[in-house]
Protein backbone atom coordinates (compact mmCIF):
# COMPACT_ATOMS: atom_id res chain seq x y z
CA UNK A 1 0.00 0.00 0.00
CA UNK A 2 2.69 2.92 0.74
CA UNK A 3 4.65 1.65 -2.00
CA UNK A 4 1.34 2.41 -4.38
CA UNK A 5 0.39 5.55 -2.23
CA UNK A 6 3.93 6.80 -3.09
CA UNK A 7 3.51 6.23 -7.23
CA UNK A 8 0.00 8.01 -6.93
CA UNK A 9 1.58 10.92 -4.64
CA UNK A 10 4.19 11.54 -7.21
CA UNK A 11 1.75 11.80 -10.35
CA UNK A 12 -0.37 13.80 -8.24
CA UNK A 13 2.48 16.59 -7.96
CA UNK A 14 4.04 16.30 -10.94
CA UNK A 15 0.63 17.02 -12.99
CA UNK A 16 0.13 20.10 -10.56
CA UNK A 17 3.18 21.53 -11.49
CA UNK A 18 3.05 20.87 -15.13
CA UNK A 19 -0.57 22.92 -14.90
CA UNK A 20 0.71 25.30 -13.06
CA UNK A 21 1.61 27.42 -15.40
CA UNK A 22 -1.05 27.10 -17.66
CA UNK A 23 -3.78 29.53 -16.78
CA UNK A 24 -0.99 32.30 -16.71
CA UNK A 25 0.55 31.73 -19.78
CA UNK A 26 -0.91 35.18 -21.56
CA UNK A 27 1.39 36.62 -18.90
CA UNK A 28 4.24 35.06 -20.08
CA UNK A 29 3.54 35.77 -24.11
CA UNK A 30 0.72 38.49 -24.29
CA UNK A 31 -1.12 37.87 -27.57
CA UNK A 32 1.13 35.76 -28.79
CA UNK A 33 -0.39 32.43 -29.30
CA UNK A 34 2.11 30.44 -31.02
CA UNK A 35 4.88 31.37 -28.31
CA UNK A 36 2.27 30.28 -25.65
CA UNK A 37 1.80 26.92 -27.74
CA UNK A 38 5.50 26.62 -27.83
CA UNK A 39 5.79 26.95 -23.54
CA UNK A 40 2.91 24.89 -22.93
CA UNK A 41 4.22 22.18 -25.61
CA UNK A 42 7.77 22.23 -24.20
CA UNK A 43 6.64 19.90 -21.34
CA UNK A 44 5.43 17.42 -23.59
CA UNK A 45 8.05 17.60 -25.62
CA UNK A 46 10.44 16.56 -23.08
CA UNK A 47 7.72 13.82 -21.82
CA UNK A 48 7.54 12.66 -25.39
CA UNK A 49 11.04 12.19 -25.74
CA UNK A 50 12.33 10.30 -22.63
CA UNK A 51 9.25 8.04 -22.03
CA UNK A 52 10.22 5.25 -24.65
CA UNK A 53 13.69 5.09 -23.61
CA UNK A 54 12.18 4.99 -19.69
CA UNK A 55 10.34 2.27 -20.68
CA UNK A 56 12.78 0.08 -22.35
CA UNK A 57 15.45 0.85 -19.65
CA UNK A 58 12.91 0.53 -17.10
CA UNK A 59 12.53 -3.26 -18.34
CA UNK A 60 16.38 -3.83 -18.41
CA UNK A 61 17.20 -2.09 -15.51
CA UNK A 62 14.26 -1.46 -13.00
CA UNK A 63 12.24 0.96 -12.97
CA UNK A 64 13.35 2.70 -9.46
CA UNK A 65 15.99 4.92 -10.53
CA UNK A 66 14.02 6.22 -13.21
CA UNK A 67 11.07 6.64 -10.56
CA UNK A 68 13.64 8.48 -8.42
CA UNK A 69 15.26 10.82 -11.02
CA UNK A 70 12.07 11.68 -13.02
CA UNK A 71 11.11 13.55 -9.44
CA UNK A 72 14.54 15.20 -8.84
CA UNK A 73 14.56 16.79 -12.69
CA UNK A 74 11.00 17.73 -11.39
CA UNK A 75 12.09 19.72 -8.77
CA UNK A 76 14.93 21.58 -10.57
CA UNK A 77 12.85 22.30 -13.31
CA UNK A 78 10.38 23.85 -10.88
CA UNK A 79 13.09 25.61 -9.08
CA UNK A 80 14.54 27.45 -12.28
CA UNK A 81 11.31 28.33 -13.69
CA UNK A 82 10.99 30.40 -10.52
CA UNK A 83 13.97 32.23 -10.80
CA UNK A 84 13.97 32.89 -15.07
CA UNK A 85 11.69 35.33 -16.37
CA UNK A 86 12.82 35.15 -20.72
CA UNK A 87 9.45 33.18 -21.96
CA UNK A 88 12.48 30.92 -24.41
CA UNK A 89 14.19 30.22 -20.79
CA UNK A 90 11.00 29.25 -19.18
CA UNK A 91 10.17 26.99 -22.45
CA UNK A 92 13.58 25.24 -21.68
CA UNK A 93 12.80 24.21 -18.21
CA UNK A 94 9.18 23.12 -19.36
CA UNK A 95 11.08 20.37 -21.62
CA UNK A 96 13.25 19.44 -18.69
CA UNK A 97 10.18 19.25 -16.09
CA UNK A 98 8.74 17.28 -19.19
CA UNK A 99 12.06 15.17 -19.06
CA UNK A 100 11.52 13.85 -15.82
CA UNK A 101 7.68 13.13 -15.84
CA UNK A 102 8.61 10.98 -19.00
CA UNK A 103 11.29 9.15 -16.52
CA UNK A 104 8.46 8.86 -13.83
CA UNK A 105 5.24 7.92 -15.83
CA UNK A 106 6.54 5.05 -18.25
CA UNK A 107 8.52 3.46 -15.18
CA UNK A 108 5.30 3.87 -12.36
CA UNK A 109 2.63 2.64 -15.46
CA UNK A 110 4.56 -0.24 -15.71
CA UNK A 111 5.33 -0.76 -11.95
CA UNK A 112 1.29 -0.14 -12.04
CA UNK A 113 0.54 -3.02 -15.00
CA UNK A 114 2.43 -5.82 -13.59
CA UNK A 115 0.52 -5.68 -10.27
CA UNK A 116 -2.20 -8.44 -10.53
CA UNK A 117 -5.29 -6.03 -9.80
CA UNK A 118 -3.69 -3.33 -12.45
CA UNK A 119 -6.99 -2.92 -14.10
CA UNK A 120 -8.45 -1.00 -10.68
CA UNK A 121 -4.49 0.43 -10.09
CA UNK A 122 -4.62 2.01 -13.74
CA UNK A 123 -7.74 3.97 -13.22
CA UNK A 124 -6.54 5.25 -9.36
CA UNK A 125 -3.68 6.05 -11.17
CA UNK A 126 -5.28 7.81 -13.86
CA UNK A 127 -7.49 9.76 -11.50
CA UNK A 128 -4.64 10.71 -9.13
CA UNK A 129 -3.31 12.34 -12.60
CA UNK A 130 -6.15 13.92 -13.40
CA UNK A 131 -6.48 15.39 -9.60
CA UNK A 132 -3.68 16.62 -10.25
CA UNK A 133 -3.92 18.59 -13.15
CA UNK A 134 -7.06 20.01 -11.37
CA UNK A 135 -5.11 20.98 -8.21
CA UNK A 136 -2.36 22.59 -10.72
CA UNK A 137 -5.17 24.73 -12.35
CA UNK A 138 -7.05 25.56 -9.37
CA UNK A 139 -4.26 26.03 -6.97
CA UNK A 140 -2.88 28.82 -9.67
CA UNK A 141 -5.53 30.49 -9.97
CA UNK A 142 -6.03 31.19 -6.28
CA UNK A 143 -2.61 31.37 -5.41
CA UNK A 144 -1.66 33.70 -8.11
CA UNK A 145 -4.97 36.01 -7.46
CA UNK A 146 -3.49 36.43 -3.89
CA UNK A 147 0.77 36.07 -3.99
CA UNK A 148 1.41 36.51 -7.55
CA UNK A 149 2.33 34.73 -10.84
CA UNK A 150 4.71 32.01 -9.81
CA UNK A 151 3.45 30.95 -6.13
CA UNK A 152 1.73 27.95 -7.80
CA UNK A 153 4.91 26.56 -8.86
CA UNK A 154 6.71 27.73 -5.55
CA UNK A 155 4.03 25.57 -4.06
CA UNK A 156 3.37 22.46 -6.15
CA UNK A 157 7.96 22.28 -6.74
CA UNK A 158 8.22 22.36 -2.89
CA UNK A 159 5.10 19.63 -2.59
CA UNK A 160 7.73 17.36 -5.41
CA UNK A 161 10.43 16.63 -2.72
CA UNK A 162 7.68 14.90 -0.57
CA UNK A 163 7.38 11.96 -3.10
CA UNK A 164 10.90 12.32 -4.56
CA UNK A 165 11.71 10.99 -0.70
CA UNK A 166 9.12 8.05 -0.47
CA UNK A 167 10.61 6.57 -3.84
CA UNK A 168 13.76 5.86 -2.15
CA UNK A 169 11.68 2.85 -0.47
CA UNK A 170 10.10 1.72 -3.90
CA UNK A 171 10.63 -1.94 -4.33
CA UNK A 172 10.55 -2.96 -8.13
CA UNK A 173 8.22 -6.20 -9.65
CA UNK A 174 10.21 -8.93 -11.30
CA UNK A 175 9.70 -8.74 -15.30
CA UNK A 176 11.21 -10.65 -18.12
CA UNK A 177 14.52 -9.05 -19.27
CA UNK A 178 14.99 -8.24 -22.86
CA UNK A 179 17.43 -6.30 -24.96
CA UNK A 180 14.74 -3.69 -26.24
CA UNK A 181 14.85 -2.80 -30.19
CA UNK A 182 13.36 -5.53 -31.19
CA UNK A 183 10.59 -5.43 -28.86
CA UNK A 184 10.05 -1.55 -29.19
CA UNK A 185 9.49 -2.52 -32.98
CA UNK A 186 7.22 -5.44 -32.44
CA UNK A 187 5.26 -3.81 -29.91
CA UNK A 188 4.91 -0.28 -31.91
CA UNK A 189 4.09 -2.39 -35.14
CA UNK A 190 1.31 -4.87 -33.31
CA UNK A 191 -0.69 -1.75 -31.72
CA UNK A 192 0.55 1.29 -34.02
CA UNK A 193 -3.98 2.53 -34.87
CA UNK A 194 -3.74 1.82 -30.75
CA UNK A 195 -0.94 4.55 -30.13
CA UNK A 196 -2.20 6.33 -33.06
CA UNK A 197 -5.45 6.80 -31.20
CA UNK A 198 -4.01 7.98 -28.19
CA UNK A 199 -1.60 10.40 -29.87
CA UNK A 200 -4.32 12.23 -30.93
CA UNK A 201 -7.47 11.89 -28.32
CA UNK A 202 -4.65 13.00 -25.79
CA UNK A 203 -3.41 15.74 -27.83
CA UNK A 204 -6.37 16.83 -28.04
CA UNK A 205 -7.46 18.15 -24.75
CA UNK A 206 -3.94 19.78 -24.90
CA UNK A 207 -5.05 21.76 -28.00
CA UNK A 208 -8.17 22.94 -26.25
CA UNK A 209 -5.89 23.89 -22.78
CA UNK A 210 -3.24 25.90 -24.91
CA UNK A 211 -5.62 27.92 -27.17
CA UNK A 212 -8.82 29.26 -24.74
CA UNK A 213 -6.65 31.46 -22.13
CA UNK A 214 -6.51 33.39 -25.61
CA UNK A 215 -9.71 32.52 -27.56
CA UNK A 216 -11.89 33.50 -24.77
CA UNK A 217 -9.88 35.90 -22.93
CA UNK A 218 -11.42 34.70 -19.49
CA UNK A 219 -10.13 35.13 -16.40
CA UNK A 220 -7.39 32.52 -14.98
CA UNK A 221 -9.95 31.78 -12.23
CA UNK A 222 -12.45 30.60 -14.43
CA UNK A 223 -9.89 29.00 -17.31
CA UNK A 224 -9.00 27.03 -14.13
CA UNK A 225 -12.32 25.89 -13.37
CA UNK A 226 -12.95 25.14 -16.77
CA UNK A 227 -10.29 23.11 -17.27
CA UNK A 228 -10.88 21.70 -13.83
CA UNK A 229 -14.49 20.44 -15.23
CA UNK A 230 -12.64 18.60 -17.85
CA UNK A 231 -9.93 16.73 -15.71
CA UNK A 232 -13.00 15.93 -13.05
CA UNK A 233 -14.90 14.26 -16.00
CA UNK A 234 -11.58 11.99 -16.52
CA UNK A 235 -11.54 10.97 -12.93
CA UNK A 236 -14.98 10.02 -12.96
CA UNK A 237 -14.67 8.22 -15.85
CA UNK A 238 -11.57 6.27 -15.14
CA UNK A 239 -12.99 4.76 -11.87
CA UNK A 240 -15.62 3.56 -13.50
CA UNK A 241 -14.30 2.33 -16.55
CA UNK A 242 -12.14 -0.60 -14.42
CA UNK A 243 -16.03 -1.82 -13.76
CA UNK A 244 -16.69 -2.28 -17.25
CA UNK A 245 -15.81 -4.90 -20.31
CA UNK A 246 -14.96 -2.28 -22.43
CA UNK A 247 -13.40 -3.45 -25.57
CA UNK A 248 -10.61 -0.82 -26.77
CA UNK A 249 -12.46 -0.70 -30.52
CA UNK A 250 -15.37 0.06 -30.01
CA UNK A 251 -14.85 2.09 -26.69
CA UNK A 252 -12.29 4.37 -28.83
CA UNK A 253 -14.39 4.87 -31.94
CA UNK A 254 -17.77 5.82 -29.93
CA UNK A 255 -14.94 8.58 -27.57
CA UNK A 256 -13.17 9.95 -31.13
CA UNK A 257 -16.30 10.73 -32.77
CA UNK A 258 -17.54 12.74 -29.22
CA UNK A 259 -14.42 14.84 -29.07
CA UNK A 260 -14.94 15.85 -32.83
CA UNK A 261 -18.30 16.77 -31.76
CA UNK A 262 -17.18 18.70 -28.67
CA UNK A 263 -14.11 20.10 -29.79
CA UNK A 264 -15.70 22.10 -33.24
CA UNK A 265 -18.56 22.62 -30.92
CA UNK A 266 -16.34 24.50 -27.99
CA UNK A 267 -15.50 26.84 -31.06
CA UNK A 268 -19.20 27.68 -31.55
CA UNK A 269 -20.31 27.69 -27.78
CA UNK A 270 -18.39 30.93 -26.43
CA UNK A 271 -20.75 32.78 -29.00
CA UNK A 272 -24.10 30.69 -29.09
CA UNK A 273 -23.97 29.05 -25.99
CA UNK A 274 -22.67 30.68 -23.52
CA UNK A 275 -19.81 29.42 -20.74
CA UNK A 276 -22.25 26.99 -19.87
CA UNK A 277 -22.27 24.81 -23.16
CA UNK A 278 -18.50 25.09 -23.01
CA UNK A 279 -18.35 23.38 -19.72
CA UNK A 280 -20.32 20.68 -21.13
CA UNK A 281 -18.47 20.18 -23.92
CA UNK A 282 -15.02 20.34 -21.64
CA UNK A 283 -16.77 17.53 -19.46
CA UNK A 284 -17.30 15.17 -23.20
CA UNK A 285 -14.03 15.14 -24.06
CA UNK A 286 -12.54 14.75 -20.40
CA UNK A 287 -14.76 11.74 -19.73
CA UNK A 288 -13.95 10.45 -23.36
CA UNK A 289 -10.16 10.41 -22.16
CA UNK A 290 -10.48 8.70 -18.99
CA UNK A 291 -12.74 5.50 -20.35
CA UNK A 292 -10.36 5.26 -23.64
CA UNK A 293 -6.82 5.44 -21.32
CA UNK A 294 -8.22 2.37 -19.01
CA UNK A 295 -9.22 0.81 -21.95
CA UNK A 296 -5.75 0.74 -23.84
CA UNK A 297 -3.82 0.20 -20.42
CA UNK A 298 -6.11 -3.03 -19.72
CA UNK A 299 -5.14 -3.93 -23.13
CA UNK A 300 -1.55 -4.22 -23.23
CA UNK A 301 -1.25 -5.79 -19.54
CA UNK A 302 -3.02 -8.49 -20.54
CA UNK A 303 -1.27 -8.72 -23.98
CA UNK A 304 1.89 -7.74 -23.83
CA UNK A 305 4.94 -8.89 -21.91
CA UNK A 306 7.06 -5.89 -21.93
CA UNK A 307 5.33 -3.73 -20.00
CA UNK A 308 7.62 -0.61 -19.66
CA UNK A 309 8.35 -0.80 -23.55
CA UNK A 310 4.21 -1.19 -24.57
CA UNK A 311 3.41 1.25 -22.06
CA UNK A 312 6.35 3.84 -23.23
CA UNK A 313 4.67 3.45 -26.15
CA UNK A 314 1.48 4.77 -25.49
CA UNK A 315 2.72 7.46 -23.14
CA UNK A 316 5.28 8.28 -26.15
CA UNK A 317 2.02 8.79 -28.04
CA UNK A 318 0.21 10.37 -25.45
CA UNK A 319 2.86 13.34 -24.75
CA UNK A 320 3.60 13.36 -28.59
CA UNK A 321 0.05 14.67 -29.02
CA UNK A 322 -0.14 16.78 -26.00
CA UNK A 323 3.36 18.38 -27.62
CA UNK A 324 2.55 18.63 -31.93
CA UNK A 325 -1.41 18.99 -32.22
CA UNK A 326 -0.90 22.16 -29.19
CA UNK A 327 2.13 23.49 -31.41
CA UNK A 328 0.40 23.14 -34.33
CA UNK A 329 -2.84 24.68 -33.28
CA UNK A 330 -1.09 27.44 -31.73
CA UNK A 331 0.33 28.15 -35.38
CA UNK A 332 -2.62 27.62 -37.61
CA UNK A 333 -4.78 29.95 -35.07
CA UNK A 334 -2.27 32.46 -35.34
CA UNK A 335 -1.10 32.60 -38.74
CA UNK A 336 -4.92 31.70 -40.09
CA UNK A 337 -7.47 31.39 -37.36
CA UNK A 338 -9.18 30.38 -34.61
CA UNK A 339 -11.51 28.39 -36.64
CA UNK A 340 -9.50 26.44 -38.97
CA UNK A 341 -7.39 25.29 -35.54
CA UNK A 342 -10.60 23.62 -33.77
CA UNK A 343 -12.20 22.67 -37.31
CA UNK A 344 -8.28 20.85 -38.02
CA UNK A 345 -8.92 19.35 -34.51
CA UNK A 346 -11.83 18.40 -34.90
CA UNK A 347 -10.90 15.99 -38.24
CA UNK A 348 -7.73 14.54 -36.43
CA UNK A 349 -10.21 12.99 -33.84
CA UNK A 350 -13.10 12.25 -37.15
CA UNK A 351 -10.13 10.50 -38.64
CA UNK A 352 -9.18 7.98 -35.41
CA UNK A 353 -12.98 6.90 -35.79
CA UNK A 354 -12.13 5.90 -39.09
CA UNK A 355 -8.66 4.04 -38.75
CA UNK A 356 -9.47 2.63 -35.16
CA UNK A 357 -11.36 -0.86 -36.44
CA UNK A 358 -7.76 -1.58 -38.30
CA UNK A 359 -6.43 -2.52 -34.99
CA UNK A 360 -6.39 -6.07 -33.87
CA UNK A 361 -6.55 -5.05 -30.16
CA UNK A 362 -9.23 -6.93 -28.78
CA UNK A 363 -9.68 -8.56 -25.96
CA UNK A 364 -9.89 -12.47 -24.84
CA UNK A 365 -13.44 -13.27 -23.39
Amino acid sequence: MKQRLSLVIGIFIIMALSNAIVPVLPEFADEMPALQGIIFSAYFFGAFVMVLPAGVLGDRFGRKPFIIAGLLFTVVSGAVILLVSNPYAIAVARIVEGVGAGLFVSCALSWVNLQPNHARLSGLYFAALNAGLIAGLMGTGLLNAHFGQNSGVMLFTGLAVIPLIFSFFLSDPKSERTDGMPEVHMIGWRNKWLYLSSFILIGISGVLISLYPEFTDESPFILGILFATMNAATICSSLIAPRLSLQPIQTIRLASALVAIAVIGSFVAPVYGGIGGVFFLFMVVGAAAGFVFVSQMNYLAVTEKMQGTAVGLLTAASYGGMAFLPFIAGILSEYFSYAAAFFVSGFFCLLVTLTIGRCRCVLPE
